[in-house]
């Protein structure tokens, strides 16, 4: 069976990203003014690890403090230490200029994410965003790995570049139900933003 092409319906695109992804997402929203929605789940607002290069534009990265790593008991990973506070004025340069996004942001937090402060990101970004363009979803006893519903909670994995499994967090029935309100809410955003999905036929 041959698929058939896929098609960009447009004019304006969607993006989601999770973690890295959503500083990246946050990144693509601020400079490609194609991108009209985005969905941010427990993500940064501040470039981290690796620069940002875009045409004349170059914004420098807040190094991760590896030295601060906390082993569990378990001897997994936990990275919510690493990062610097981004309100520290030495990491200004660093922020992504959100300010020039002119779509629309949804962001999603898990309060019991360990890998860093996720909601402190939303909000600093929020802050300087044009009004009204970005909307807060915050929820208690999520962990960092917020997915579609049905997924089970991914608390601890292994990931590339890490000795160890890490620390995700999030407690198994509050990050449930945070799955299920926030995808409802993700497809709500991105149809009243793109339009409804298409039906396919198989």
């Amino acid at each position: 069976l041959r698929s058939p092409p896929l098609q960009v319906r447009g004019p304006g695109l969607g993006v989601i990203g999770v973690s890295k992804g959503a500083e990246v997402a946050l990144a693509m929203a601020t400079f490609l003014p194609q991108v009209v929605a985005t969905v941010w789940i427990n993500g940064t607002a501040f470039l981290h690890g690796n620069p940002l290069v875009y045409k004349d534009v170059r914004i420098p990265p807040i190094p991760y403090f590896t030295e601060r790593m906390i082993f569990t008991e378990m001897g997994a990973l936990d990275n919510s230490a690493i990062f610097a506070d981004p309100r520290d004025p030495a990491y200004s340069a660093s922020a992504i200029p959100v300010e020039k996004i002119r779509g629309k942001v949804l962001f999603v937090v898990g309060e019991a994410d360990r890998s860093f402060n996720s909601k402190l990101f939303a909000q600093l970004a929020m802050a300087r965003m044009p009004p009204e363009s970005g909307r807060l979803l915050s929820y208690p006893g999520a962990g960092h790995l917020i997915e579609p519903p049905g997924s089970p909670l991914c608390s601890i994995s292994s990931i590339r570049g890490t000795p160890r499994p890490v620390v995700w967090g999030g407690e198994a029935q509050a990050h449930a139900k945070a799955q299920e309100h926030s995808w409802q809410e993700i497809v709500q955003f991105l149809e009243l933003h793109l339009g409804p999905a298409a039906t396919m036929k198989l």
